[in-house]
This record gives structure tokens, sequence and C-alpha cells, in this order.
């Protein structure tokens, strides 16, 4: 309307007045204008983006170049566009030193290419919804935006420390020697029926069948081999947790390596449970999961983890932390009564003082027979080479 009210009323004062000043004045004006009603008319939904990506995997602390490209299908002269990311994550925002936009001349080209570098990109899974794409005419006058989509879902995984995966040996009130797997057998599911051998408990022994035949039959259960390795990784708030998910990476990659089954839970607010890390593929999936979890178990964790079945079937607890609790003290005090061993990393800052509740929490853990590894990110490498105590 603005610009309709400006070139009427130049045309209605030239009328008037007349004179090659004022003429020259509306016809200069004329194709501007001109310029500016034809733009308010030209569609931008047709324009599209596409996004390309240099590294297809990506740890903590690369840096991400994507290279972007607006492709339209004519030649619609356009001054300029500004360009930026419509509802970037809030962790890719924070992450770059520089504004993700970028103004553009298009001119008359149908495609238009630009780079932009975000440097240090965090862990997680970041989701890039389109991009926002604002034109306008020489002065200004006439302005539009459009939200183009161009979705694309950037993975960035957690670093790994290449490291030798040992089990450790345990020297604790409760023994010394390696940890073997056990055999729990699940009463509940009877699979068959076999003749009574010395030895049977009698509360195994099947009596009807006894009371119609005569001939004592022993239930046959079904067998549940427990995990020789649980790993847990602590999900409690911590300004540690990217380092402990660092570590936790390290030990599952060293461990598929060196062909060692080991199963993994994520004790955070949601249960996340990996019953096997042995080959590639199951590796993927929980380095996927590793790339997204957040540090947000809160203050439930006795609501979620004291009756935890996985830890008590656990032949061997890896537990990962970066600061004791007496709630987590207390799990794995009971559930180390029925498994042979619990092994505490315990996560610190190079050059971190331990405090006086820090110290008589790792000796309340060593007294439940709860063996405490305290270590730094610079010593991943050594964390079963039995340097560290």
């Amino acid at each position: 309307m603005l610009v309709v009210l400006l070139l009427l009323s130049t045309l209605a004062f030239s009328i008037i007045e007349g004179g090659f000043v004022i003429w020259f004045v509306f016809f200069m004006l004329l194709p501007f204008s001109t310029y500016s009603l034809l733009l308010f008319f030209t569609p931008l939904k047709k324009m599209k983006i596409e996004r390309s990506i240099e590294q297809e995997y990506m740890r903590n602390g690369d840096s991400l170049k994507m290279t972007m490209t607006l492709k339209r299908n004519n030649r619609w002269p356009i001054v300029y566009a500004v360009i930026r990311e419509a509802m970037p994550s809030e962790a890719l925002v924070n992450a770059t030193t520089q504004p993700m936009q970028r103004l553009l001349l298009i001119g008359f080209k149908k495609e238009v290419k630009w780079t932009y570098e975000i440097e240090e990109i965090p862990r997680g899974e970041h989701f890039l919804q389109g991009v926002e794409i604002t034109v306008s005419d020489f002065f200004g006058w006439i302005k539009k935006t459009q939200i183009i989509p161009a979705k694309r879902t950037v993975v960035v995984y957690p670093n790994v420390t290449k490291m030798i995966f040992r089990p450790l040996d345990m020297s604790m009130q409760t023994g010394t020697g390696p940890v073997s797997s056990t055999i729990v057998r699940d009463t509940t599911m009877v699979s068959g029926l076999r003749e009574y051998q010395s030895g049977d408990r009698m509360s195994w022994v099947h009596w009807k069948t006894f009371a119609k035949t005569g001939e004592l039959r022993t239930k046959e259960f079904e067998d549940q081999q427990s995990q020789d390795l649980c790993l847990v990784l602590d999900c409690s708030p911590s300004a540690l947790f990217e380092e402990q998910v660092e570590f936790v990476a390290s030990i599952l990659n060293a461990s598929v390596r060196q062909q060692i089954t080991m199963a993994f839970l994520s004790a955070g607010r949601n249960r996340v449970f990996f019953e096997a890390t042995q080959t590639e593929s199951q590796l993927q999936e929980v380095m996927f999961h590793l790339a997204s979890v957040q540090d947000d178990l809160g203050d439930s964790v006795n609501h979620l983890y004291e009756q935890d079945r996985t830890l008590a079937n656990a032949a061997q607890i890896l537990f990962v932390t970066s600061e004791l609790t007496t709630e987590w003290l207390d799990i794995l005090t009971k559930v180390s009564r029925s498994s042979r061993a619990c092994v505490c990393f315990v996560i610190r800052s190079k050059g971190q003082v331990m405090s006086t509740q820090e110290q008589a929490m790792e000796k309340l853990a060593r007294t439940r027979g709860i063996r405490v590894i305290t270590i730094a990110k610079e010593q991943f490498t050594e964390a079963f080479t039995g340097v560290l105590k």
C-alpha cells in the first residue's frame, strides 16, 4: 500500500504541476515501484534448500562444516537475501561464536551456494528444521520472509580413548580372584520333566506325576546365564558428565575390539539397558544412545534402581560416576551381596583435591566391599592396567 500510494501521489503531482523535474522524478520511481510490486507477488515457497555435510561421523569437539545450496526455478532478479537457520537447537546456538545467518547477493542466479562452520560442536543429537529466507527490494519498501524446510539430523558421538580392557581381579573381603559367569535358575519357568537324580531338590519333584505313575520325576527349568560384566553409567547431574560418557564409550569400544561381551545400563530418569554389547552393530546402537544421553536422573535413584534385577544378576558391576552418594552406595551394597564384585570408577578433574565428604564416602564404600578407583580424563588409558589405585 505504501508503494502504490507513493506512485499514485507522484503521478498526481506530476499531472497537476507538470514540468520536467516532476515528471523525471515520477519516471525514476516507476521502475523501482514496479519491481517492488512484482516482488510482492513473487512466491518463495518454490525455492529449495539442500544441505551437504563433509563429515558423516563426528565426535565431540569436531568442527561441523556444512554446505548449503539454494535452488530456484526461475531467474527473476533478487537484489539480496538474508539466510539464517530457523529454530536451531539450543546447543548449536551456544556452540557457535558467529551468527548462523548469511547475506547473499543473488541477482539472476538460479543456484547459490555458501558454507558455514561451527567449531567444537558439542555431543548430542542436533535437529536442523529449515532455513528462513528474507528478500527485499532496493530500498527496503517490500520485505518477504519464508521458512523453507530443510530437515537434517546431526549426530555427534562422544570421544573414545584407546585403552586395553582387562577384567579386574578383586581383592576384597569377600575373596580374591577373577570373576566368572554364574547360572541363575528361574524356578518359575518349567520347560519339561526328567528322571529323578540323586541330589535334586525335593521341591523340584513333580508330585502330580508321582501320584499317577509312582515314578519320581524332576522339573526342568530354564537356565538363565547372568551377565559376566555390567557397565553402569550414573546419569546424575554433574559438571564432569561428559568425561563420564567418554569413559563409558571407551570401555565399550575396547571390550568389543577384544571380543568381550558386556551389558550396559544407562541409569537415568529413563532406564535404558543393552543386554549385550559384542558386535559392531550392537556397539553402534549403544554409541547412538551415548550421543544423546543427558544427566537427568535427579533424586529418584532409590525409587528406580533399588530393585533392579539387572544389577542383582550381574557377576561384576563397573559403576562410573563423578560423585559417590549414599543412595548409590546402598544400592550397590545390596546388589553386590549376590554378585561377585563391584568396582566404582570416580571421575575427577586433573589436580582436583578431594573434599572431606568425598573421602568419607570412598572410605565407606571400601568398608562395604566396593572397590573405588579415582581416575582423571588423562588417565583413561591406564584404567585397567593395574597402575591406578
